[in-house]
């Protein structure tokens, strides 16, 4: 995969209105092909007929959270080998401890560093791609 931002294609799954338009922003100011998803139950909806890059999805989201969600994901055969990168508001090294035994592939704690996160994005890309 090119890292050319320009050929992304990223599933935004966030519910808090301003991590959403921030994030969203950023991706758009890259040239991002962006979709976004409210919950869970939207994100796997969205998949049916969307092939993502990278998924970028919060730990606390409605309906089905980030962890039942990413479950269903790794379950579902054509979509198993997405990159998935959590964020959460609630940051502690054992909740990024637990994300990476969950099988996410990369992890942020918000508020997102705006500097980085299209670097940090891109880091997750790579190291999918090398395995």
């Amino acid at each position: 995969m090119s890292l050319d931002k320009k050929e992304w294609h990223v599933l935004l799954v966030e519910d808090e209105f301003d991590s959403l338009q921030m994030i969203s922003k950023i991706m758009m100011h890259h040239g991002v092909d962006l979709r976004v998803a409210r919950d869970g139950q939207e994100c796997l909806a969205v998949l049916d007929t969307y092939t993502p890059t990278l998924v970028v999805m919060d730990l606390a989201l409605p309906v089905m959270d980030g962890w039942e969600t990413l479950t269903a994901l790794r379950a579902h055969e054509e979509w198993s080998q997405i990159p998935v990168v959590a964020i959460t508001a609630y940051h502690s090294v054992s909740v990024e401890a637990d994300a990476y035994e969950a099988g996410f592939d990369g992890y942020m704690p918000k508020p997102i560093d705006t500097n980085r996160f299209m670097d940090q994005l891109a880091s997750v890309i790579m190291q999918h791609d090398e395995s």
